[in-house]
């Protein structure tokens, strides 16, 4: 068939479809331009897609092929170019086009390219004179057939589709992508006649909030054939429309008994949230670091079925901070420990919180056998687990309010209900599967002056307006779906480590207060939280300003404030000077930075992403578009994001930046890279895809000794810099649909490549004869 699809297999179960997508189009205007680009990109996607490809015979009728083609396909997209309607095939295939949207329900995007919508309505302008031309020496029939034609542009206009008139082409295809991509179904198959699940399936589904903007991990677990599968297969299905990306991982334990499976795993679930099969990992380490660095594309749908150690969770989705607000992960397994680990460092930091001494405690435990620590994470034995629960119930077996420690739902419950607890207790974990939430009285943690350690569950429980929580000890408050607009007028944040408010309905915290969904402003005086190392306001949407910080709070190590409303952070910024981790990702109203964010000198993490409008870095003025200078004196940098953002140039580099690991511009408006990047010798990886100003690379590029991965998917570059020995650590080049000419015969210096990607590249000419 001389036609070109990127699918032999039907786009789903239902056989009324064969294609996705049918792309119908003016050959002579976007064939190698536009609709190629277009067409790769649904490709990546895995969208089943019918083009022509110029190699199907020409007559005077729409040949059969095309015909089937078009009946056979979900979608239609038509690309209006400015000769569109000088070919009367491009019309003839667009009137059989309109009859299936009638007749079928083919559902149909018109793309507007470098034309305007009322030429194809009115068939005025560049429209008008091709049907002039039509219209010259045409006899009844023909003149028959041009009504069609300009009946069916009319009912397309009609249609909602996409306008490109200036502007990023590459953005302009992923908004497309993105808009067609959710409306295709990807769901899995669940077998028929399934019986006894209803009540398990009822019970899962109470765990989860589709409405928050927290992110939601759920697991399932149980022994095998009871129908875990099953129930996150629907529950995935049911939710999937909800998702512009998600992901199903079938057999997990199976599919990653060694490095290369858990590889192959990571590699399939970038494919589905990225929608871009053609991603190549080269470790697994770097699989996490890609993972986590697809936060900002917003809420995910994951499904990871049969788990079988926490060991691969690690490899997959270690932590909810690895995911946009509102994500859900649903993990199902036959070991309930795959689903009970805790982070070390979150623990060591909550031992400091409390004045033990982690670090040596948890290694003699550790040597002892007691606690085992490995991949980040602190694992207790079952057995060992369940002496301690023994421990503490020990003394009143039958008075859990005098416990030192609370975590099973119905002790919990007959405590706060009852008015049973007392100064004993300093743990509580409430976070179980319950149909009513808990109604509370002002007083039932009144008598809990020593609590340190306070999680709930979302939707948990219900506060009364007058609810009190005294303890001036408490090190770490996690609480979802906090309903109440404000914390209690006693409560005491002094000692506090991490703090997590997630979806709640605060409006203000503590005389004049915090946080979540609903959130305006923080406290004023942030900065007496001398204790606090966590900082997490991800998602507040409502939140506009960060508060002044008035003295060091030099204890916070991670400030979290990604996708709130902010529109410039202050200079105090200088006063957090212990902080590692920044993330400001999705903070569409951010425009500024201060210079002072460069006085940072403990940052490890500074992640910027997808912040449309931050175009200056510094307090001066005519600072725009340019990073500040000072950037480069971040010398504990390690990772630096800024995806999406219109930066325009990026400031020379010192030496002093060599801790730096990765360095993502994708996506900007980058004109050229500084020479003096030669200076970034711990640099493994750069990502430079669709930097669409970018028409050059610097020689010193190719003096990054420890860089692994280089990527420039799009950029108008024409040439690659001479290949020195220096590089010879790189394991992938990505020159995709670049405007390169030829390869340098000095490739042969790269000696660890895996993976070179040419596709795309419309101009090279030859590949040098001693390539790889």
């Amino acid at each position: 068939m001389a036609s070109t699809s990127n699918s032999q297999i039907p786009s789903s179960s239902n056989s009324k479809w064969r294609y996705d997508v049918f792309l119908s189009f003016r050959g002579k205007d976007t064939r190698h331009t536009f609709t190629d680009f277009l067409y790769g990109a649904l490709d990546r996607g895995n969208i089943n897609t019918f083009r022509d490809d110029g190699k199907l015979p020409r007559g005077e009728e729409i040949s059969p092929e095309l015909l089937k083609a078009i009946e056979g396909s979900r979608f239609a997209i038509i690309v209006f170019s400015k000769n569109y309607a000088d070919s009367k095939w491009c019309l003839d295939e667009l009137v059989k086009i309109m009859e299936c949207e009638a007749e079928k329900g083919q559902k149909v995007f018109p793309i507007f390219y470098h034309v305007e919508p009322t030429e194809v309505r009115n068939q005025s302008g560049i429209y008008g004179e091709a049907f002039k031309n039509h219209e010259t020496n045409a006899d009844e029939e023909k003149k028959k057939k041009i009504e069609e034609w300009r009946a069916a542009l009319r009912k397309a206009d009609q249609l909602n589709g996409f306008h490109l008139q200036n502007g990023s082409e590459y953005k302009f295809i992923e908004h497309i992508i993105g808009e067609i991509g959710i409306l295709i179904p990807k769901s899995v198959h669940v077998g028929e006649n399934i019986v006894g699940i209803d009540e398990n399936l009822k019970q899962v589904k109470l765990l989860i909030d589709a409405k928050s903007d927290e992110v939601s991990m759920v697991g399932i677990y149980g022994i095998g054939g009871i129908g875990k599968t099953t129930i996150a297969k629907v529950i995935y299905n049911d939710m999937l429309d909800q998702f512009k990306h998600h992901s199903f991982l079938e057999n997990v334990r199976e599919g990653s008994k060694d490095d290369h499976g858990l590889l192959q795993l990571q590699e399939k679930l970038l494919h589905d949230i990225l929608m871009d099969k053609t991603m190549k990992l080269h470790n697994v380490d770097e699989g996490i670091k890609m993972i986590k660095s697809k936060r900002y594309l917003g809420k995910v749908l994951i499904v990871l079925d049969d788990v079988d150690c926490p060991r691969k969770l690690k490899f997959l989705a270690n932590s909810p901070e690895w995911f946009g607000g509102g994500s859900i992960i649903i993990v199902t397994t036959r070991k309930k420990r795959s689903l009970d680990d805790w982070g070390e460092k979150t623990i060591t930091r909550i031992l400091e919180g409390c004045r033990f001494h982690p670090k040596i405690e948890l290694k003699v435990l550790d040597e002892r056998c007691l606690i085992s620590i490995s991949d980040g994470f602190v694992r207790m034995h079952d057995s060992l687990q369940e002496m301690g629960w023994a421990i503490v119930r020990e003394k009143y077996p039958e008075n859990p309010g005098e416990w030192s420690r609370l975590w099973e739902y119905e002790d919990i419950k007959s405590v706060l209900t009852k008015n049973m607890g007392s100064k004993n207790i300093e743990g509580m974990i409430l976070n179980r599967t319950q149909v009513v939430p808990i109604q509370l009285h002002a007083e039932a943690f009144k008598k809990m002056n020593q609590l340190r350690f306070l999680e709930v569950g979302p939707n948990m429980v219900e506060l009364s307006q007058d609810f009190e929580l005294p303890s001036r000890e408490l090190r770490y408050l996690d609480w979802g779906g906090y309903n109440l607009a404000s914390m209690p007028s006693n409560f005491h944040a002094d000692n506090l480590v991490v703090l997590r408010l997630q979806d709640n309905y605060l409006t203000h915290l503590w005389e004049g207060n915090m946080w979540c969904k609903r959130l305006e402003s923080l406290p004023t005086n942030l900065h007496k939280l001398k204790s606090l190392q966590t900082l997490s306001c991800a998602g507040c949407q409502e939140l506009m300003s960060f508060p002044k910080i008035k003295e060091n709070m030099g204890k916070l190590r991670v400030l979290d404030i990604s996708g709130t409303g902010i529109t410039k952070v202050s200079s105090s910024i200088r006063h957090l000077y212990g902080l590692e981790y920044l993330n400001l990702s999705c903070c569409k109203k951010l425009w500024s930075l201060p210079d002072s964010i460069c006085s940072l000198s403990s940052l490890e993490t500074l992640q910027l992403n997808d912040c449309p409008i931050l175009t200056r870095f510094s307090e001066i003025g005519e600072n725009i578009g340019s990073f500040s200078e000072g950037i480069c004196s971040l010398s504990s940098l390690k990772t630096l994001q800024v995806v999406g953002c219109p930066i325009k140039s990026f400031p020379e580099i010192g030496e002093n930046m060599e801790r730096l690991r990765e360095l993502d511009l994708s996506k900007t408006d980058i004109i050229q890279v500084p020479s003096s990047i030669r200076h970034l010798q711990g640099l493994e990886y750069l990502n430079l895809n669709c930097c669409q100003k970018l028409s050059s690379l610097p020689d010193g590029i190719c003096s990054l000794s420890s860089l692994k991965t280089l990527r420039l998917e799009g950029c108008p570059i024409k040439s690659f810099p001479e290949i020195g020995e220096n590089i010879g650590r790189l394991r992938e080049l990505d020159m995709r649909k670049t405007y390169v000419i030829e390869i340098p015969s000095s490739i042969r210096h790269l000696h660890g490549l895996e993976h070179l990607d040419l596709r795309g590249c419309l101009d090279l000419l030859s590949l040098p004869n001693n390539n790889k």
